[in-house]
């Protein structure tokens, strides 16, 4: 029997990516929808139906630990951009040949474990260690010294663990962009700066835009970086949850603490776009 007597052909998307859709309900979508859930209930009282836990995490101290977090995430985005734009841009409209090893230099780290990553910048970083040795040689270090349990070493094991989160959307979208409007750009006049202002980054804006969203989400949540190069000395978001759940097994505060970081980056997701798209618009303006 033929396979479009079940099916029509115009269906073969839908069916294709229906197990991942249906994967996301049951192992995504239910659980968030279960801790969302359980932070309302309290089935101790008369009426479950309660707010007393947003009461108690709506202070001051986990504020300033959401507001740390959110800057966090932000500074390791503009960072990463500022690191990523050249690379991508270089592999993208410089490299002619071999752009398949650049490629694979990139992806490479990716294969070793997140935390076996993390390790190697804490040899890096150590007394003695690579940098410590550089800073002392060129004047920064008067002696050998301690980088590590500071804001410095978690942004620098930040910044290079989601690095190819920013690098491979705009190298995508470099890639595909139409090389004829460069060419084009420079024909009518225009320098290098201005190609770029009103021509390049225009059009990789995509690529940035979703760079952003790769970097900062993962960012704002994260807690292995920060406890193993920060020596747990500052506390950020994703900390204080893995705190309730692992250690403190308070199940439902962590259901509240993740509801309001939730919340809390959907607004800051939303203030980034609109930055961005301001930016854009100025890229986009005469020179």
């Amino acid at each position: 029997m033929k396979v479009s007597n079940f099916f029509s052909y115009d269906e073969l998307p839908f069916i294709f990516v229906a197990p991942a859709f249906i994967w996301q309900i049951l192992f995504l979508y239910f659980p968030l929808l279960f801790l969302i859930i359980n932070s309302f209930l309290d089935f101790r009282y008369a009426i479950p139906l309660t707010f007393s836990v947003y009461k108690a995490i709506l202070n001051s101290l986990y504020f300033k630990v959401l507001v740390k977090s959110f800057f966090l995430a932000l500074n390791t985005s503009i960072i990463t951009l500022f690191l990523a734009y050249p690379v991508a841009y270089f592999i993208a409209l410089k490299v002619r040949r071999h752009k398949s090893l650049f490629l694979f230099s990139l992806i490479l780290p990716s294969w070793t474990s997140f935390i076996v990553q993390v390790y190697a910048w804490l040899f890096l970083l150590k007394k003695g260690g690579l940098f410590s040795y550089l800073f002392q040689k060129i004047g920064v270090l008067s002696h050998s010294a301690h980088l590590l349990n500071n804001y410095f070493a978690v942004q620098v094991g930040m910044a290079y663990c989601f690095l190819p989160f920013m690098i491979f959307p705009i190298y995508t979208i470099l890639e595909k962009m139409d090389k004829t409007l460069i060419e084009a750009s420079y024909d009518l006049g225009a320098n290098k700066f201005q190609t770029f202002k009103r021509i390049i980054f225009p059009t990789s804006f995509s690529g940035v835009r979703t760079g952003f969203l790769l970097v900062f989400i993962p960012t704002f949540g994260e807690f292995a970086v920060p406890d193993l190069l920060g020596g747990g000395r500052k506390i950020y978001w994703g900390s204080v949850i893995v705190d309730k759940f692992l250690f403190a097994r308070d199940w439902k505060e962590g259901a509240a603490l993740t509801v309001v970081g939730i919340l809390s980056l959907v607004f800051g997701l939303l203030l980034l776009m609109i930055v961005l798209h301001l930016v854009k618009k100025i890229f986009r303006t005469n020179v």
